[in-house]
């Protein structure tokens, strides 16, 4: 982990944070015991920021680059569950976690940086601003609803389903038919709880029949139709 030797200014820390939507709106005084206590860090792909069940004394503020935070299972596979970038705040939510650590390892997916703001200073602006508690009630209890969603989805659908949904989420959160894998196979078949094996032979079979084109980790949709029909039965209207 690199400290940079020009140590930003509380202007530039304080543009950084007004970038962040859970802080939007706060003047500079209300946010100065934040910027006060923050620590800038530049980082090189891989380097790890924090592990699963270290004590936890910040939260990680990506400014340039992506972050990802993963568990390991029992076999040693990766199981990724978020990549960040630009302006979002990693798992914010362990901050009010009663048992002080961090619930997932945290690591550099590219080369970033990053401001690490003091868990203190954090919840010091949350007791006297109290809209960043409701904007972090609505955050969490919308991340509930997602994972009530995801536990029924994964446990009533078929992995061709599985993998359907996952690409199209893919679409729509670029918006566009052609995109890179953000994770690997291997993390990929780890997420949507299938086998390596069972996503090859899927991805295979589509390729053959012409709904996606893939090379390497680039994937292009050419049948979203088939992929949308797949996926029907398991939309909410809400």
């Amino acid at each position: 982990m690199i400290f940079v030797k020009n140590i930003p200014t509380e202007q530039q820390i304080f543009g950084w944070l007004t970038q962040v939507e859970l802080f939007q709106g706060l003047d500079k005084e209300a946010l100065m015991p934040i910027i006060e206590n923050a620590s800038y860090k530049e980082l090189i792909k891989g380097e790890m920021i924090s592990y699963e069940g270290k004590p936890l004394s910040c939260c990680v503020l990506v400014l340039t680059g992506e972050v990802e935070v993963y568990r390991s299972t029992y076999l040693g596979e990766e199981k990724i569950f978020g990549i960040f970038n630009h302006y979002q705040l990693v798992a914010i939510a362990a901050i009010f976690m009663p048992h002080n650590r961090f619930p997932m390892t945290i690591r550099a997916k590219t080369d970033c940086s990053v401001l690490l703001i003091e868990k203190q200073s954090l919840l010091q602006v949350c007791k006297t601003n109290p809209i960043i508690m409701q904007r972090l009630l609505i955050r969490f209890s919308t991340k509930l609803y997602e994972q009530i969603n995801n536990i029924d989805w994964l446990t009533s659908s078929s992995s061709e389903q599985r993998l359907a949904s996952y690409l199209l989420s893919l679409c729509s959160s670029s918006n566009t038919y052609q995109f890179i894998l953000p994770i690997s196979r291997g993390q990929l078949a780890t997420k949507l709880g299938i086998r390596y094996e069972t996503l090859s032979r899927l991805m295979s079979n589509w390729r053959k029949q012409k709904i996606i084109q893939v090379e390497n980790n680039r994937i292009n949709i050419l049948n979203d139709s088939y992929l949308k029909e797949l996926t029907l039965p398991f939309q909410r209207s809400f």
